[in-house]
């Protein structure tokens, strides 16, 4: 496993994904995964107010509370689309604030290391919205920040703000990225193509990649076929282009003497010219241990771009 300190404390390259703690998985069974996930070096916790309406932060809270590890770091994120209101943004400091004091207290912590905005109001202008997220580092909320789902030429405007300005800017930016062609993205999603990528390799940031299995679509097709995936994975990936990635993975998988899931997620962890940190999640111990074993399996670069495309 491979650590940084690009997020203001040690971080192992890996995440762990919480999305469904608190709702279909149990605590019971999330506080297995979070073990498992600490047992195989994993040092950072990626959780958000959204995920299970707030039930999955009182979770891994709890886990904090009860093992008590001096060195995990956890992220969490706010500001996500108010639902009842038809998506309207939620990213100004009245709502921030909120969904910040509410993961304080689920939590258990007096101060969030690193906060992530979940999703970007275009129509705001950055420079308000970094005033505002420095208002609450002065404050002692949070550490760091970083920007999820943001489109990259935000995040440069943004942060060329800050540094006129002597201020902090986004450090990390979280967005879809996985070894699949995707055929579109949800609305307000934003997910990574030659164009991100040449972003973040002219414009060092860590890169967080959400969705890093793609919904499974590799391994399933590897192992069940077409049957195996979900609606929203067969509508989103299948397509000829990732059935050719599936077979160079597939051959990689057999190569490295590991699982098709540890191929992917190495891919990821393979790349050199954008430092990647991919989120896993699962349901099962061994999910998470397929997963966490990516972090040393090494891809050349060049079949990382023959699989990408980039």
């Amino acid at each position: 496993m491979k650590y940084s300190d690009s997020f203001g404390k040690k971080s192992s390259q890996i995440l762990l994904g919480t999305a469904y703690f608190g709702d279909t998985i149990s605590e019971a069974e999330a506080f297995a995964i979070m073990d498992k996930y600490y047992e195989m070096g994993g040092r950072h916790i990626d959780v958000a107010r959204l995920y299970a309406d707030g039930e999955a932060e009182k979770v891994v809270g709890k886990w904090l509370n009860d093992r008590k590890p001096a060195d995990i770091l956890v992220s969490t994120k706010g500001g996500y689309y108010d639902m009842d209101g038809g998506e309207a943004p939620r990213i100004n400091e009245a709502d921030i604030r909120f969904d910040l004091e509410c993961s304080l207290k689920a939590l258990k912590q007096e101060q969030i290391e690193f906060y992530w905005l979940h999703r970007d109001d275009e129509a705001r202008p950055e420079n308000e919205i970094i005033d505002m997220m420095n208002r609450l580092v002065k404050e002692g909320k949070i550490k760091q920040f970083g920007a999820s789902n943001w489109r990259s030429q935000r995040i440069e405007m943004a942060n060329q703000y800050a540094k006129e300005n002597g201020l902090a800017g986004f450090s990390a930016s979280q967005i879809r990225f996985n070894p699949a062609y995707c055929l579109g993205e949800r609305g307000g999603l934003v997910g990574m193509d030659a164009d991100e990528f040449a972003f973040y390799k002219n414009n060092p940031m860590p890169v967080v990649a959400y969705s890093s299995q793609a919904k499974g679509f590799f391994s399933k097709m590897a192992e069940q076929g077409e049957s195996a995936l979900s609606e929203k994975a067969k509508k989103r990936y299948l397509c000829e282009e990732n059935l050719r990635r599936l077979e160079l993975i597939k051959q990689l998988s057999a190569e490295q003497r590991c699982s098709v899931a540890a191929v992917v997620c190495g891919i990821l962890c393979s790349i050199s010219a954008v430092e990647v940190f991919p989120i896993i999640g699962g349901r099962t111990l061994s999910q998470i241990e397929d997963s966490m074993r990516g972090a040393d399996v090494s891809i050349p670069a060049n079949v990382i771009t023959d699989v990408l495309g980039y």
